[in-house]
């Protein structure tokens, strides 16, 4: 993207035009997605029925490879119970991702104008990531709930029976869709965190941890509530906003990338800031150059060894 005035007018004037429903999405989303599971650890889903290991063995010791009632049956129920709940909540942290995923999107726009090596891909990873995994997941919470439905107004309560609730084909495919959707997702928080970073329009600080936020997408550590990826995006509305502690990078003002100082940047600017002149930087010295010497006479060729006997010969 050029950088003349008037593309940097029309960056600026696009952003102030999306700023507040941008800073306001990214807010709700932080929200919605972490009350969204309080809500379901510590309400819908703090009793569930847990199987032990010696329940779990109990047909075994038995002797019955498949008992007539399987100890995941109780599970099974507990599910068809809460299936309303478990749903509801499945859809506020999905309008939570799709609200995330605008939030991302604004974000990719901004370091686009500012940094065209930018990948364009990144917005369509974000787009159908984002869809995939809020749709996805409201299908699969369904899918489950009609089949727990149906194992409740059966009369099979035997494993093969409970493993088919969750086995479904139909959940096959879901899976594979939202495993999908969370790997282009994920992909899009890192790519458009890292230019953002460098681009200026976030600190190392928030670049790094929005990073850490895709990884967390895919391999989730720690504390089984998304605590970081909720920090993160609750922390983009004031920054959206223009708002930031100690004020906003220069990038989101100047309209053009203003790519943080690096270490060495840093310490000459405190030391100038102290009176010191830094040392000047070393630089590579010139090669030197070959001249040739066209005086120099040529060697003379090697000759063959048919040339050496006729010469014999003739002497």
């Amino acid at each position: 993207m050029a950088t003349d005035v008037g593309t940097r007018e029309q960056t600026l004037a696009w952003e102030a035009q999306r700023r507040t429903p941008a800073a306001v999405a990214t807010a709700l989303a932080g929200i919605l997605t972490l009350a969204g599971q309080i809500y379901l650890q510590t309400q819908v889903t703090s009793d569930f029925p847990t199987v032990g290991e010696l329940q779990a063995l109990t047909p075994a010791l038995q002797g019955l490879a498949n008992a007539e009632v399987n100890p995941g049956a109780a599970g099974i129920e507990f599910l068809n119970s809460k299936a309303g709940a478990i749903i509801a909540t499945s859809v506020v942290t999905s309008i939570g991702t799709l609200l995330a995923g605008f939030a991302v999107l604004y974000l990719w726009q901004a370091a686009r104008a500012r940094r065209p090596e930018t990948p364009t891909f990144a917005r369509w990873t974000t787009i159908g990531g984002a869809v995939a995994v809020a749709l996805m997941s409201v299908v699969l919470q369904v899918i489950v709930a009609i089949n727990a439905s149906s194992f409740v107004d059966g009369t099979d309560r035997s494993r093969d029976a409970v493993e088919a609730v969750h086995r479904d084909g139909g959940l096959v495919v879901v899976q594979s869709i939202a495993l999908a959707g969370q790997l282009a997702f994920a992909f899009s928080f890192v790519i458009v965190s890292l230019n953002a970073m460098r681009a200026g329009l976030l600190s190392r600080f928030m670049g790094v941890l929005g990073i850490i936020v895709g990884v967390l997408f895919i391999i989730p550590l720690g504390s089984p509530l998304p605590v970081v990826q909720c920090f993160w995006l609750l922390a983009l509305a004031p920054l959206f906003l223009g708002r930031w502690p100690n004020g906003n990078p220069p990038a989101w003002e100047a309209g053009e990338a203003r790519p943080w100082p690096t270490q060495q940047e840093i310490r000459e600017a405190r030391m100038r800031a102290k009176g010191i002149e830094p040392p000047a930087r070393a630089q590579a010295e010139p090669e030197p150059e070959v001249v040739e010497d066209d005086a120099a006479e040529p060697a003379p060729a090697p000759q063959s060894s048919a040339a050496r006997k006729r010469r014999k010969r003739r002497r």
